[in-house]
């Protein structure tokens, strides 16, 4: 039986986006998961101060269109679904229209550092995490939110829309504002296991539900596209939009980490474990952050650890000292490596400080920053052994996935059995949640690029 959008001369695709911190990445697969093309444009970023972090929400809605009509425009038949996966949602104000009355304040931002606004006062982190399965008073939008509320308070009452830019890029597509469970533990707001707006925590900023997006499962039907949307995107209206998750569990989706005993390590912007367990309490017990995952269908939990921000202390000592001015500093950088005497001739360095000038060859300093990242990852793994979760099986994802040196380099210092993924895991774990509704088949396993 042949379907109104799939036959054997134009197959049904669909689209997932991987909205990260550095990039956004997209893929376009075939209805039986068969990967056809990529595309990725980089995330633009505004410090008009200090430690503040905003991005024009109309300009990333404007990248988005473009690499979702990059993809289109290589689908060889309709494009019936597409899904986002996002990275920790960026706080977003807007009116009843969808116009946005903030910019889109990143995860990164540090405005509220160290000092949680007076609207949370009393709150404790592990309070904080119990109810929503994050433990974040001066960062997110919970702080974000409270931020705003003391500092811009005619703005912040004007708001009839209260989220992130992830519910509201689905607006600004379909019309429709929904949020799902995963993308909304990054708000600090939920909570986690009643699956619903914490109340409490509403009345500390003023908000009352309407405000906020009707929350709702990964993988679930938002709307079609507009008119104004197809015709941005090189899509159709008959093209439907489903909700996301964080980008770290669709990226397990994406190669099988999907049972306890697996592990994922998702290296970008910060270098992050994900690890699926039966019971959320062992999860929070373990200082992990806590991810609804594959729990309201019986199945696991999901944690995760991080050795923060350590991609961009990467980045510094390639275009500084490994490779700088050069075209293609990432292949040097392993050439590099490659060349380094293991132990890197005595260097250490420590990716969780700042970078610092060394006078040492590239190839040693190369070598040191590998092995200081999968330092770091092992620290993270032992203290999570000690506490009695053990790993079977371990998939690398993200830009060190490409590296022919790194993943060895990882597998030998942690012990792991490591196999290496797609660098666009995310995007094809959104992929994966858009089929779910209309047939795509289950992941498998890891795949290269």
């Amino acid at each position: 039986m042949v379907t109104r959008t799939e036959s054997a001369e134009r197959p049904a695709c669909r689209i997932g986006l991987d909205l990260g911190t550095s990039a956004i990445k997209g893929v376009l697969v075939r209805a039986d998961g068969l990967l056809l093309k990529t595309a990725e444009r980089p995330i633009r970023y505004d410090r008009p101060r200090p430690g503040w972090v905003e991005a024009d929400a109309e300009q990333e809605l404007r990248d988005v269109t473009a690499v979702i009509r990059e993809l289109a425009t290589a689908a060889p038949g309709p494009v019936d679904a597409l899904a986002a996966a996002g990275a920790a949602g960026s706080t977003l104000l807007s009116d009843a229209q969808g116009r946005p009355l903030t910019p889109a304040i990143n995860w990164m931002d540090r405005r509220c550092a160290d000092q949680p606004p007076p609207a949370l006062a009393g709150l404790t982190a592990k309070a904080v995490r119990q109810v929503t399965g994050w433990p974040c008073l001066d960062a997110f939008p919970l702080a974000q939110l409270a931020w705003l509320l003391e500092h811009e308070p005619e703005r912040y009452h004007a708001a009839a829309h209260v989220g992130m830019n992830t519910d509201w890029l689905l607006f600004r597509l379909t019309g429709n504002w929904l949020m799902d469970h995963s993308t909304a533990t990054t708000m600090h707001l939920q909570d986690q296991t009643r699956r619903c707006w914490h109340k409490p925590y509403l009345e500390r900023l003023g908000l009352v539900e309407t405000q906020l997006p009707p929350l709702t499962h990964s993988g679930a039907p938002t709307g079609r596209l507009t008119p104004e949307a197809a015709a941005a995107t090189g899509l159709t209206t008959d093209t439907v939009a489903f909700t996301g998750c964080f980008d770290h569990p669709a990226a397990a989706r994406a190669v099988g980490v999907c049972a306890p005993g697996q592990l994922l390590l998702s290296c970008g912007t910060s270098w992050v474990g994900f690890l699926p367990a039966d019971e959320r309490d062992s999860l929070l017990a373990a200082e992990l952050l806590c991810d609804p995952f594959l729990s309201k269908q019986g199945g696991p939990w999901g944690g995760m650890f991080s050795v923060p921000a350590i991609g961009p202390v990467i980045h510094w000592y390639v275009d500084h000292i490994i490779a700088p001015g050069e075209m293609e500093p990432w292949r040097i950088f392993d050439e590099l490596a490659a060349r380094g005497t293991p132990g890197a001739g005595g260097l250490t360095l420590d990716l969780s400080s700042p970078p610092r000038q060394i006078a040492a060859e590239p190839a040693q300093v190369a070598r040191a920053v590998m092995e200081g990242a999968a330092r770091a990852l092992d620290a993270q793994l032992r203290r999570l052994r000690e506490q009695g979760f053990r790993f079977t099986r371990a998939v690398l994802v993200g830009g060190p996935s490409r590296s022919p040196i790194w993943p060895g380099l990882i597998a030998e210092t942690t012990g792991l059995e490591l196999a290496v993924g797609s660098s666009y895991a995310g995007a094809e774990g959104a992929a994966l949640l858009a089929g779910g509704a209309v047939g795509m088949p289950a992941p498998g396993g890891p795949h290269d690029d």
